[in-house]
């Protein structure tokens, strides 16, 4: 794999990476040096370097309809619990709230666009515009003072005041070789859905902006990425899609179990897959027919492909040349 992501780079692709394990630290550190560091991005949760974006920023100033969309789902995540139900009048306040915070910051361009900056709009100046309003927006339909106690958490002072506040000015929709490494955060139930969901928003982005260049999504080690619901609905969504905008979207993984186990694999990523590489499958020889139900296979190809055909030509080989 990490052959042929560096083929697919330097090829002009955009390549966005999610891994655990460190897998594709050394490639994108040979990546940053070449660069000399305008490309080559490794975003990873340690003690000592916490993991850190600013879905609010471009270079641009370019906020299309998606990116709103992303930012106010983002929010969302971080208010409501998994059991709440989002209510169309809460989803639209938040999104009109999104939409007034962005046109402050264009016209205001001495305005650091983040969430400390989100925050502030949205408990002074935000409240004011509620208050006064002639229809008048009830606790009950969106309750800005709850919105505002459950994100303070977020805002400069709070627990994760460092994740949504990142001073580094990244786009990443002009950097070409993005890694997300989650294996540290892959448990924690507050900060892996907002990762996920950065992770999607960048990668969807690229999708609908980057006309006429190839970008591909790489998810590794599936079972875990794959474990949040939220992660799957975002790959249904890009597993349908993705190939209309010259996109790729692959799932690695070592354990065929986790390919079967999966509805979200099943329904969408098997489905919307023409190219499948399966490596050795010896150890699986006697599960080798679920995988054939799975794949689609035909009786010939699993003759073709069976762990025992390779057995036979791996031995074959070893007679032939010593």
């Amino acid at each position: 794999m990490n052959h042929l992501v560096r083929q697919y780079y330097e090829q002009g692709t955009h390549v966005v990476l999610v891994d655990t394990g460190n897998s594709y630290q050394g490639l994108c550190e040979m990546i940053n040096k070449k660069t000399k560091g305008d490309d080559g991005i490794y975003f990873t949760y340690t003690e000592e370097k916490l993991i850190s974006f600013n879905p609010f920023y471009t270079d641009d100033f370019v906020y299309d309809v998606e990116k709103k969309d992303s930012i106010k789902t983002l929010l969302l995540t971080l208010w409501k619990s998994e059991d709440d139900k989002i209510t169309k009048t809460e989803s639209g306040e938040l999104g009109s709230a999104v939409t007034a915070y962005i046109d402050r910051i264009k016209a205001d361009r001495s305005i650091t666009p983040n969430f400390n900056t989100f925050y502030e709009f949205m408990r002074d100046d935000y409240r004011r515009e509620l208050e006064s309003r002639a229809i008048k927006v009830g606790k009950d339909d969106f309750n800005i003072d709850n919105f505002l106690t459950t994100l303070r958490q977020y805002y400069s002072g709070g627990r994760y005041d460092f994740l949504l506040n990142s001073d580094k000015d990244i786009d990443l929709l002009s950097k070409r070789f993005i890694v997300f490494e989650i294996d540290a955060i892959k448990e924690n139930r507050e900060l892996f859905p907002v990762v996920t969901i950065i992770i999607m928003e960048a990668f969807i982005n690229k999708m609908r902006r980057l006309k006429g260049i190839r970008k591909q999504l790489i998810v590794e080690e599936a079972w875990r990425a794959l474990s949040s619901a939220s992660m799957g609905e975002y790959l249904k969504y890009l597993y349908k899609t993705v190939r209309k905008c010259f996109g790729e979207a692959i799932v690695v993984t070592q354990e065929v179990d986790d390919i079967i186990s999966s509805p979200v694999v099943k329904e969408a990523v098997i489905n919307n897959s023409d190219c499948k590489i399966l490596l050795d499958q010896r150890k699986y020889m006697n599960k080798f027919v679920s995988i054939q139900d799975l794949l689609g296979l035909t009786d010939k190809e699993r003759g073709r492909y069976s762990p025992s055909t390779w057995r036979t030509i791996r031995q074959g080989s070893i007679r032939r040349y010593g």
